[in-house]
């Protein structure tokens, strides 16, 4: 969120939460969406879920008062409109988007919030460049503008060497993610994945291929993303295509919708395939934490079995600094009331049990089985 192209009004005093209804009928073509169709919708949700859109407002007020929320129209319209899961009602998704907002503070150390809200990115961690290349980095930053796949962006780009001019970096790909309750559990969702889609700043899959030492950039940053599960101690979900926004009612019966969702449909079964990811009756998929480092080199060629301790070798030093860089950026936040507002920041203070504690979030996942992460996974995610 780019707060230099926000507007500047500002709110000393907490709006009430039926100034929704002129705020949606003013953004609602920003949006995508008809201004009675948004202005109805937000007229309803404050009808039945005045206590909840009250404490939303709550939230978004006391940030837009320190300074961390320029927009904050924009962002109370966020309790009606699409937000990762299509099938959660409307006070779910209130309740996830203040757990994400809370969470997000105490998950990252002091100062990095207020960059990002800025429209900063933040690089995460440097791994080794292959060679040609400038740099190579997991950056995290925020969408442009309101994503319905999550409120994160985590990208691993590659800048190439300077040549004639400095060139921006190449996004080899891209996982849209937030942090909300999933029955009672605080978890970090994975709502969209997409790969290279620049026209002209783009790698061919040899170069991709040399470049992660055969593994795909999907692969890889779902590896990424279960090292940040491991950091903040919580489940980590994949969002099933067919609970993709994309699906529901009508966007589902404008074509173009419809071949978006068809390739995504195709990408991402691929991807919680390759993960061994069960399909949960309430639409998310269950990926593990921890994926299977041994090799089946019996069972391989020569050559194979080079190129799997290849990718094993690149994944090992690609994470080991990780590791140590993410310590930089990222904390594992403690339970407590949050900033004095009527929410509570996500995980445990030690010796207290909770719905993030270890032994919580383990029960939530599957045991540890083998998962073919060494080998290929999806070309190309949309």
């Amino acid at each position: 969120m780019n707060t230099a192209t926000l507007p500047a009004e500002r709110f000393r005093a907490m709006p009430s939460v039926w100034r929704g209804l002129p705020w949606a009928m003013a953004r609602a073509r920003g949006l995508g969406q008809s201004r009675l169709t948004l202005t109805l919708t937000m007229a309803a949700a404050v009808l039945r879920h005045r206590p909840l859109m009250r404490r939303w407002m709550a939230v978004l007020h006391e940030l837009h008062a320190r300074g961390l929320l320029a927009d904050l129209p924009a962002e109370y319209l966020r309790a009606v409109l699409p937000y990762v899961h299509m099938g959660v009602s409307t006070a779910d998704r209130i309740r996830h988007l203040i757990d994400h907002a809370d969470w997000l503070e105490a998950a990252l150390v002091p100062g990095a919030v207020r960059r990002l809200v800025s429209g900063e990115s933040l690089p995460l961690a440097s791994l080794t460049p292959p060679r040609g290349f400038e740099s190579m980095r997991l950056v995290l930053s925020r969408p442009a503008r309101h994503s319905p796949e999550g409120d994160l962006l985590l990208t691993l780009a590659l800048r190439r060497e300077e040549r004639v001019h400095v060139a921006p970096p190449i996004e080899l790909c891209v996982v849209a993610f937030s942090c909300f309750r999933v029955e009672d559990r605080l978890c970090l969702v994975v709502g969209g994945i997409r790969g290279q889609r620049h026209p002209v700043l783009r790698l061919s899959p040899v170069e991709i291929n040399n470049a992660l030492q055969g593994w795909k950039p999907a692969v890889f940053q779902m590896r990424v993303m279960q090292e940040l599960a491991r950091l903040w101690d919580m489940p980590l979900l994949g969002l099933d295509a067919d609970s993709h926004f994309l699906r529901g009612w009508p966007r589902r019966l404008r074509g173009r919708n419809l071949e978006t969702w068809q390739r995504i449909d195709e990408s991402y079964a691929e991807l919680w395939d390759h993960f061994d990811a069960p399909l949960r009756s309430d639409g998310w998929r269950l990926l593990p934490r921890d994926s299977d480092e041994a090799l089946a080199a019996t069972a391989l060629s020569p050559e194979k079995r080079a190129r799997q301790i290849q990718r094993a070798d690149f994944w090992m030093r690609s994470a080991n600094q990780m590791r140590q860089e993410f310590k930089l950026l990222l904390q594992r936040p403690e339970r407590r009331p949050a900033l004095g507002r009527n929410t509570v920041s996500d995980t445990v203070a030690e010796g207290e049990a909770g719905p993030s504690s270890a032994v919580d979030s383990d029960s939530f996942l599957p045991p540890p089985q083998s998962s073919r992460v060494l080998e290929t996974g999806p070309a190309v995610l949309n």
